[in-house]
């Protein structure tokens, strides 16, 4: 993490996660039920998932492979071999009583994963990254629907027993804008690994610990250095139920001037769990927080160690976002912001190389990054949302390319009926007119807006070379915008000439 000074009188505020990623596997990660998403409660369920005497859990071996692939990918110590613990507590959601994870031996371990956060890059440290199986999901019914004054309370076993990912940070944190970088590209990069499906509800869930530390407490100048004696004796918070990068900010921010309120009026901050309600925005005391000892670890005795020593040779990943950002400023001359909009997800980085691979690369990137993701982005759309259309955009950029219509109407006119109506390119320039008109047309144009707009061209004549913008909008209305503004311009000035 980039150093940051403590000033005199600050309170510091420390930050670590555990973020719980849903791997995309066709099957639950002990258990042959799917994972699909259905409206139907408790119907993708059986005896392992819900936890019935006698029933024996098998490991699922693409949620493994998905975890060696996050273990690559954020350059983590990957074990000869690993093995699953039995984590005992009591939730309605939990239906065996106790959680099938990953203790003292997890899969990946000591990782990191780089950030940018204001300019500024930044290494954040991934103390370990583990195995285990999602409990069910509760609906808060009544009341407003918040977990502390709902009416009752309605159980779903359907998620339960579907593969997790769980990512455990370093306390490196010092604001709420510093998790939502790291979240944002922790998704970026498990979609781009294609083990997460950041569309699929509850599949990304954040918990957060944060402490406020009083610089006094701190030796060090720097408030990345903070000390364990410093960390231990501090009381924090674990705000839980936040679902989105976004979220996270919102929901850390009310918890950070909370807990600074309560020092600052000299109450204590006390050690619990509370909720984020997204709804209020606010969090809510839920228990005290639980400590390790709480929860009884011992060895899973129906699964047998893990051995995935020859999986990290065999197991390849693809260019993650940050290596394929730096190719893409080097190899197609792209400007850092670019590329970084050119590599938002695997599909618009792969979009815009088949575009770049047949025009222009600098025009591939104005309609990928500018023209296509602003329309998408206006109508809340994503690129995904195109599947089977991406062609007519490529046909659009060719008809620009080839001078075949003017880049104002194909983005004004056909690209936006394109997004809302579904017609092609061809169809709407064919309805609507828009291929560029010949030569002759426009020079004709050009000769009667300026015999129409006399004063104009005295304006023109005496120096003002803004009337030149008032003549070409009057040949752009004679040729019903088919005209290219820029030719139109230099037709103009050679007719005044």
């Amino acid at each position: 993490m980039t150093a940051q000074t403590v000033q005199q009188g600050d309170l510091v505020t420390v930050i670590g996660l555990e973020v719980h990623v849903q791997l995309e596997t066709d099957t639950k990660i002990f258990c042959g039920c799917s994972t699909a998403q259905t409206d139907e409660p408790n119907e993708n369920v059986c005896p392992v998932c819900l936890g019935l005497p006698g029933a024996l859990p098998v490991l699922n071996e693409a949620a493994v492979e998905a975890a060696v692939k996050i273990g690559k990918a954020i350059d983590a110590e990957i074990p000869e071999e690993t093995r699953f613990h039995r984590k005992n507590y009591y939730y309605p959601d939990l239906p065996k009583n106790f959680q099938i994870t990953q203790y003292d031996e997890p899969i990946c371990a000591d990782g990191d994963l780089e950030i940018s956060v204001e300019g500024d890059r930044r290494t954040v440290t991934i103390e370990r990254a583990h195995l285990e199986e999602d409990p069910g999901s509760l609906q808060h019914v009544g009341g407003g629907g918040g977990i502390d004054s709902a009416d009752y309370t309605l159980v779903n076993y359907n998620r339960a027993g579907t593969p997790l990912m769980e990512i455990v940070t370093a306390p490196d944190f010092r604001s709420p804008g510093e998790v939502r970088a790291f979240l944002a590209e922790l998704e970026e990069v498990l979609e781009y690994l294609g083990v997460f499906d950041a569309e699929r509800d509850g599949s990304l869930r954040i918990d957060a610990n944060l402490s406020i530390i009083p610089e006094e407490d701190i030796e060090s100048d720097d408030v990345t250095e903070i000390g364990t004696d410093a960390l231990e004796s501090a009381n924090r918070t674990e705000v839980k139920n936040i679902s989105s990068h976004k979220g996270s900010e919102k929901a850390l921010a009310y918890e950070e001037t909370r807990q600074k309120n309560a020092i600052q009026r000299g109450r204590a901050v006390e050690q619990e769990t509370r909720h984020w309600d997204e709804s209020r925005g606010i969090t809510v005391s839920m228990r005290s927080k639980e400590e390790e000892k709480d929860y009884r670890y011992f060895e899973e005795a129906d699964l047998p160690p893990l051995r995935v020593s020859h999986w990290k040779e065999e197991i390849d990943i693809p260019e993650l976002p940050t290596a394929r950002r730096e190719r893409f400023q080097a190899e197609y001359d792209l400007n850092e912001e670019a590329a970084s909009k050119l590599t938002s997800t695997k599909q618009v980085a792969d979009f815009y190389e088949d575009v770049a691979s047949e025009f222009d690369p600098d025009l591939a990137a104005t309609w990928v990054a500018d023209n296509l993701l602003g329309e998408l982005n206006y109508r809340d759309m994503e690129i995904t949302d195109l599947e089977g259309r991406l062609e007519d955009v490529t046909r659009l950029v060719e008809l620009v390319a080839e001078d075949e219509i003017t880049s104002k109407n194909a983005h004004e006119t056909v690209l936006r009926s394109m997004l809302d109506d579904g017609a092609t390119p061809d169809e709407i320039v064919d309805e609507e007119g828009l291929g560029k008109t010949s030569g002759d047309e426009v020079q004709s144009a050009v000769v009667e807006a300026i015999d129409e707009n006399p004063e104009a061209v005295e304006d023109y004549e005496s120096g003002d070379d803004g009337a030149i913008n008032f003549l070409v909008g009057q040949v752009m209305q004679k040729t019903g915008g088919s005209a290219d503004p820029g030719d139109v311009n230099q037709l103009l000035r050679a007719e005044l000439e």
